[in-house]
């Protein structure tokens, strides 16, 4: 008797949406770029859907350059329902991966919620990539501990900070962010936020280090932090 494999492929969506505001009843992504991970292959996907600007916050298209990206000769804006469609089949049992991820989440619910009676098509667990990094952060303090270096504990929480940053983590984990020319613009981002995850979870990366490097990890960026003085 044969049996067919029904297996689901593995699925990620690096994700980032550049916004009108801080408010998803009130403003629109109008930039939203995913790098879909399907079985370990990256597919990059970015959608440009002109917002309603009548309640759009000058501080939030100044940060993300709206005016001058969308004024370029280059520019072209997607047809809103086209691309809101591709979105949902392209997020459909995605595990959302972001920086503030919740953020993105509810942003799209809005927009998808336009077209679908069921906005949220991702998978309901999401990761926000701050947290994991921290986790793991931690989790190597924890191997520390056992083996008689409690140390480690306050090390990490005095580089990580609170509440948490996520350039400050990222640096932490040795990815550094997007250099402010590109930052906030979603598929820079996004791909910051795939390199985080993988330096995280891949095998031999960086936080395998051993006790010597990662004491010069934490002394640089507590140097970073307290202005060059470790």
């Amino acid at each position: 008797m044969s049996t067919t494999n029904t297996r689901k492929p593995q699925l990620i969506a690096f994700l980032d949406t550049e916004t009108t505001g801080l408010d998803p009843f009130l403003h629109d992504p109008w930039e939203i770029a995913v790098i879909l991970r399907v079985d370990g292959d990256d597919e990059e996907h970015v959608f440009r859907i002109e917002p309603d600007l009548s309640n759009a916050t000058a501080e939030a298209l100044r940060i993300n350059r709206y005016h001058e990206r969308t004024t370029a000769p280059d520019w072209q804006w997607d047809d809103r329902e086209t691309a809101a469609r591709h979105l949902y089949t392209l997020l459909d049992g995605a595990v959302l991966v972001g920086s503030n991820v919740a953020f993105d989440a509810e942003m799209l619910t809005h927009l998808l919620g336009r077209y679908f009676d069921q906005p949220r098509p991702w998978h309901y667990r999401t990761v926000d990539i701050a947290t994991l990094a921290v986790g793991s952060l931690y989790g190597r303090a924890a191997e520390r501990a056992r083996r008689g270096v409690a140390a480690w504990f306050p090390r990490i929480a005095a580089a990580v900070g609170w509440p948490w940053k996520s350039y400050t983590v990222s640096r932490l984990v040795e990815v550094e962010p997007p250099a402010a020319d590109v930052g906030h613009a979603a598929l820079p981002d996004a791909r910051w936020v795939r390199d985080m995850w993988d330096r995280i979870t891949v095998p031999n990366a960086p936080l395998a280090m051993d006790d010597e490097q990662l004491a010069v990890m934490a002394g640089d960026a507590l140097a970073r932090l307290n202005g060059g003085r470790a």
